[in-house]
């Protein structure tokens, strides 16, 4: 890397403009998006409901005590008219712990309350993320930008469960059992705390299993002491109904990261498009286990686990990518000591086109089209009554084929070889550090 391409680099991914400027564009989205929730109308439009409106719409019923109608489809869309006076598809799906924390939401003005977790959520990411990059946090922001504006402005918790892995990843280096607290606290989605859960187990660190078994036993309690025994009984029946949903074609598969959407979008069936995707799963669990085992540095063992986590679960969307963002950040100043001025380019495009391209193809493809319709792939759905769910469904005319697995894939393979190279030639630096995390 020449003198005059390091500066250039460092001046970018250190840069503290850019995160003066990423502070003040986060607070004018927040405020913006905050009005569209609470008065769309004063901006001259029609109320959109978006992800955090099934948060709100979710913890007003559970503050009803119908917290059952929030597990039921249909129910659930009857729910979205009455309270917020527009329907969508967004069935409710995740565990009654995460139903709780919004129920505490919903007693505020939805633009209120839509104000005080995108920004408690942003903030504690942030924390995070500093704590993990160091001066190469305006960096990792500008790879990870498309997330960033998308968690901001539909407010999705993808900060929230990117901060809690974060977190964990840090109290594990730190050797304390606190590290157990964000890992139990990641069962709003347990999906994704495969890695860092198998880290866990086969580190032998019994004091943080222990400490994480504690805080997902005390999460159950209270949202069972707050719902009843039959909470749990919805919860699950909510989930069988998305696995419906989901091989109906009522999701949109661009806006997921899984290998199942990925083969779905290519036009194989439901069952060869799951057993693609269980087969990577098997790979990808594979790998983490390896992980678990091999002598390679610290820091590339947690962006390994960051980005093979996203390969567990088929049910997968472009804002739980911020993941991957914590990963970047534990190899940002690695990444930017060998990068090239092209290879910096380059994987910025890759990263932008990675982390925004679900939310590119819906601006392009969604006019016209219903909520209920597979935009992806053109599946309209036909096994689960279409009227309760989606009144009408308009076959799309153009075809946009995931392509974030693919993308996910080809740096994991990259982070893969990084991690070889550096071990071949920094064996003893990276068994000290090993030893040391």
């Amino acid at each position: 890397m020449s003198g005059d391409a390091v500066p250039m680099i460092q001046r970018i991914g250190q840069s503290r403009t850019i995160l003066a400027a990423f502070m003040l564009v986060a607070v004018m989205l927040v405020a913006i998006s905050a009005v569209r929730f609470q008065s769309p109308e004063l901006l001259g439009q029609d109320k959109v409901l978006t992800d955090f409106d099934a948060f709100y719409i979710a913890g007003t019923l559970a503050s009803e005590g119908a917290v059952g109608d929030a597990y039921h489809a249909a129910s659930m869309i009857k729910a979205q008219k009455r309270i917020l006076g527009e329907q969508s598809f967004m069935p409710w799906t995740y565990p009654p712990p995460f139903t709780l924390l919004v129920e505490q939401l919903a007693s505020l003005p939805i633009g209120v309350a839509y104000s005080v977790f995108a920004l408690g959520s942003f903030g504690f990411y942030l924390v995070v993320l500093h704590r993990i990059a160091g001066p190469w946090l305006p960096g990792v922001l500008v790879l990870a930008m498309p997330l960033v504006l998308l968690n901001l402005r539909t407010g999705q918790n993808g900060f929230l469960t990117a901060g809690l892995i974060g977190s964990f990843l840090l109290l594990w280096r730190a050797r304390t059992h606190w590290a157990g607290v964000p890992l139990g606290l990641m069962i709003i989605k347990p999906h994704l705390a495969v890695g860092i859960g198998l880290m866990a187990l086969f580190g032998k660190r019994w004091s943080v299993v222990a400490t994480s078994a504690a805080v997902v036993l005390l999460a159950l309690a209270l949202a069972t002491f707050a719902y009843g025994f039959p909470v749990w009984t919805y919860f699950l029946g909510a989930v069988k109904e998305s696995g419906a949903f989901l091989a109906e074609g009522y999701y949109p598969l661009f806006r997921m990261s899984s290998l199942y959407a990925a083969l779905r979008s290519w036009g194989l069936s439901t069952d060869w498009a799951m057993a693609g995707h269980l087969a990577g799963t098997v790979m990808a669990v594979g790998l983490l286990l390896w992980i678990s085992f091999a002598e390679i540095e610290f820091h590339h063992r947690a962006a390994l686990i960051c980005a093979l986590s996203l390969f567990v679960s088929p049910y997968n969307y472009d804002y739980d990518l911020t993941i991957l963002s914590v990963g970047l950040a534990f190899i940002a100043p690695e990444l930017a000591a060998h990068a090239t001025p092209r290879a910096a380019a380059g994987l910025l495009a890759q990263a932008w086109v990675t982390f925004g391209y679900g939310v590119l193809c819906s601006a392009l493809l969604a006019t016209g089209q219903t909520d209920g319709c597979n935009l992806a792939t053109g599946i309209a759905p036909t096994g689960i009554a279409p009227t309760v769910i989606a009144p009408t469904v308009i076959a799309p005319t153009v075809i946009a084929p995931t392509v974030i697995a693919p993308m996910l894939i080809g740096l994991c393979i990259a982070i893969i070889r990084l991690s070889k190279q550096r071990s071949e030639n920094n064996t003893a630096p990276a068994k000290a550090e090993e030893k040391a995390a």
